[in-house]
């Protein structure tokens, strides 16, 4: 895994949509595995901006798993996120969404599918465990 960052959309992607309230099953994990475990950079971000994201990891007892908080700021021409605002080197990064077609052409992408309500069976972020190397039971 050459990635050095890892940038993780909040609402149904690792907090429920629904209520914001609920951790998505394996987010911890996953978190802990990246940032702990390989030392990589783990950024937060969200449309509702980088005090929502922050907001959202704290309540959930996430935030310290974080290096920083952004905010999906502005859309490019093509209606895409802009991920400038960044910093991340091209090519070094993976994006974990549940919108993948939001984000730049050319940046890599795990899409997960949409955590919508609270789910304890919910393996939506298996697709992310996987390209980290985390083997999950």
């Amino acid at each position: 895994m050459a990635a050095a960052v890892w940038v993780f959309d909040v609402d149904g992607c690792i907090v429920d949509s629904l209520t914001g309230t609920s951790l998505r099953p394996g987010a911890r994990e996953l978190l802990e595995h990246l940032r702990t475990g390989l030392g990589v950079r783990v950024l937060v971000w969200s449309a509702g901006g980088a005090d929502y994201a922050e907001r959202r990891a704290r309540s959930l007892g996430i935030h310290h798993l974080a290096a920083a908080f952004h905010s999906k700021v502005s859309r490019d021409r093509d209606g895409r996120y802009r991920t400038d605002h960044l910093a991340v080197e091209p090519g070094r990064a993976v994006f974990v969404d549940d919108r993948p077609e939001d984000l730049p052409a050319g940046v890599q992408v795990v899409a997960v599918s949409p955590y919508l309500a609270e789910n304890p069976h919910d393996r939506g972020l298996g697709p992310a465990a996987r390209v980290a190397g985390l083997t999950t039971s």
